[in-house]
């Protein structure tokens, strides 16, 4: 076992901002307020990732006080009322992530005075260590170790000599982190690759391993990173139907990367029983998917390595972000993954073709874009690759057949569940979905969950007159006050928006 060591930055003593204010104790204040601040770094991992935080004030001369912070934007507070000022009290505050390992500390002795009203301090991020055993075969000279680090992504590199140990210090800590392995030849071609997760805590070492033994491995034919990548435009005329550049010049240029977590795009409403539940709106969609194609063995296992192909884009007639998922058969063993990369490839091979009976919600992107959320961890974050005609594209996964979320999809056509939702000018979706008071939340209403029978992203909307707004917050609402056609828009065709739900709850 590895134990890594943390500095921690000792917190002068707390300055009153004025003199004349109460204090600790008397009728006028309750308590103490503390404040614990995240490092700027790691501040995009608070709203989501973080599980609880808990304080521990202990000292000689008094009982120790001890309870949990909440989260308030990006810093963890907590008001204190029965607090004994003006002795030393060792202070420690412990972060828990939504896996329930440690991630941000703070230890340190503070000498609080009568007069002081709130004490803040800087919380340490935790470090851990990551050991790849690798066991591979000549033809592969570099292996690459990426890690998923929340912030940002960790690159290792190392020379592939056989049997050998490496160990990867500094890597910020949590629970279940994507790595991937990837093993690479002389001329940079990806050879092997494993995809897998683990926890990376700071008082344990992961470790994690990539064997191949005896014979030689299949060479992969082409390496995502050094093709061309397709150029993706969401918000073209043709596109879109929430977001129109035409209407709206503040959204992303053709091919420039989009950050989902804008407001403009996570929305927050209501689940069936009135839980709070968030939502990508990622606009309006048809019920038939396109055609996606993966290569199996004769087994129907996946061919190592070989990416997805994909027969349209944005833009073009009948576009949708859903996918039926074709397997197309691969009897020998001499093929060499990527071999094929264009819908035309797969349908001119005369290779055996077989409709699944599931669907993906694969939303194509421009390259750098990014949705942090989703609602099955096991679910990857981070930018997929695809062919489309011997180019890569990008995409981000949301439901999928592997996830907890999956799409319903039957008879051709992607199962459309209710919606019922305001809209912000009360007539059509130009202005986008209304919002409360307080510009946060939708008062929208979905029928389903993630994991419930009949799921599915794709939602029809039944658009509530904004007189209402306040009534709706739940299912058992919404279908009381749709009974009266005079609480109704009609806007003269069905909308089905692609709005996946990726968090249930606070």
């Amino acid at each position: 076992m590895f134990l890594l060591g943390v500095s921690l930055a000792a917190c002068g003593l707390p300055e009153r901002a004025n003199p004349a204010d109460p204090r600790i104790g008397s009728d006028e204040v309750n308590g103490l307020v503390l404040l614990a601040e995240f490092p700027e770094p790691f501040l995009s991992e608070v709203v989501d990732q973080v599980g609880s935080v808990r304080y521990v004030f202990s000292s000689d001369d008094v009982d120790s006080v001890e309870g949990d912070m909440d989260i308030i934007g990006v810093t963890a507070r907590a008001r204190i009322k029965k607090f004994t000022p003006g002795v030393q009290h060792a202070l420690s505050i412990l972060v828990l992530d939504r896996g329930g390992v440690p991630t941000f500390v703070f230890s340190d002795t503070l000498n609080i005075s009568e007069a002081a009203e709130e004490v803040t301090v800087s919380l340490e991020r935790l470090l851990g260590e990551l050991e790849v055993i690798s066991n591979l075969p000549p033809e592969v000279t570099e292996l690459q170790v990426h890690i998923d680090a929340g912030v940002d992504t960790l690159l290792r590199t190392f020379p592939s000599e056989g049997t050998m140990t490496q160990r990867i210090a500094g890597i910020p800590t949590g629970a279940d982190l994507y790595i991937s392995l990837l093993g690479l030849d002389k001329d940079r071609q990806v050879l092997v690759l494993n995809d897998l997760r683990a926890d990376i805590r700071e008082d344990l070492i992961a470790r994690i391993s990539m064997e191949i033994f005896g014979g030689s491995v299949q060479v992969i034919a082409y390496f995502p990173t050094y093709l061309s990548i397709v150029e993706i435009d969401r918000f073209s005329d043709s596109m879109g139907t929430f977001f129109r550049r035409s209407e709206n010049p503040d959204l992303p240029a053709p091919n420039e990367p989009i950050e989902f977590d804008d407001t403009r795009f996570l929305k927050r409403g209501f689940g069936p029983n009135g839980e709070e539940m968030s939502f990508y709106n990622l606009d309006v969609r048809p019920k038939s998917p396109g055609v996606v194609y993966e290569l199996v063995d004769r087994r129907g296992n996946p061919i190592i390595g070989q990416l997805p192909i994909y027969d349209r884009l944005p833009g073009d007639v009948d576009y949708s972000d859903f996918w039926h998922i074709h397997n197309v058969y691969i009897q020998g063993s001499e093929y060499k993954a990527n071999s094929y990369d264009s819908a035309e490839d797969v349908l001119g091979s005369g290779l055996e073709i077989e409709q699944s009976g599931t669907v993906a919600n694969h939303v194509m992107v421009p390259f750098g874009s990014s949705a942090g959320l989703r609602y099955d961890s096991n679910t990857p974050r981070k930018l997929q690759d695809g062919w489309y005609r011997g180019q890569i594209v990008k995409y981000l996964v949301f439901e999928s057949p592997q996830s907890v979320a999956t799409v319903d999809f039957g008879a051709g056509q992607v199962n459309t569940p209710q919606m019922y939702a305001f809209l912000e000018n009360n007539r059509d979706e130009r202005d986008g979905f209304a919002l409360d008071l307080e510009g946060v939340s939708t008062h929208n209403v979905v029928t389903r969950l993630p994991g419930e029978e009949g799921y599915s992203p794709l939602w029809v909307l039944q658009i509530f007159k904004i007189d209402i707004f306040e009534r709706v917050f739940d299912l058992a609402s919404s279908l009381d006050l749709a009974k009266n056609e005079d609480n109704l828009v009609e806007i003269g065709r069905l909308l089905y928006v692609n709005a996946p739900i990726v968090k249930v709850g606070q």
